[in-house]
């Protein structure tokens, strides 16, 4: 019975951890805004670590550039139909992912994993400077 219960245990609570982490989430965290700025749709989950380390450095780097560009922070664990369209039609396979757009929602690039701070400001200017 002791084993049962062991087993049980190892699996259940990583079950009930995940819902936890997830329970307040609430998909895209911000929609893109329509004020003819360019978007990056960052494709984030609670669950990875180099998506925690992506939300500190958008955290220090979007306040320098929100009157010039939309951020909207998708989780892309979240089960909702507007997250998984987003998902498709910018064909997200690994998480985090920055998709970069114009301000008529065209990709213009993407990039994927966790990059540094130069990289992210590079491609932000480049984005904003066409």
């Amino acid at each position: 019975m002791k084993n049962i219960i062991t087993i049980a245990l190892i699996f259940i609570l990583p079950l009930v951890a995940y819902f936890i982490m997830n329970k307040n989430s609430d998909g895209i965290t911000a929609v893109a805004k329509d004020n003819g700025n360019p978007n990056i749709l960052v494709f984030t989950s609670t669950m990875c670590m180099d998506c925690k380390k992506m939300k500190g450095l958008l955290t220090e780097i979007e306040p320098a550039y929100s009157s010039r560009v939309n951020f909207t922070h998708i989780n892309a664990l979240d089960n909702n139909k507007q997250v998984k369209e987003q998902i498709k039609k910018y064909n997200i396979t690994l998480v985090p992912t920055l998709v970069y757009t114009d301000e008529n929602g065209n990709e213009k690039n993407k990039t994927e994993g966790y990059i540094e701070k130069e990289q992210l400001i590079s491609e932000i200017e480049e984005l904003i400077n066409g």
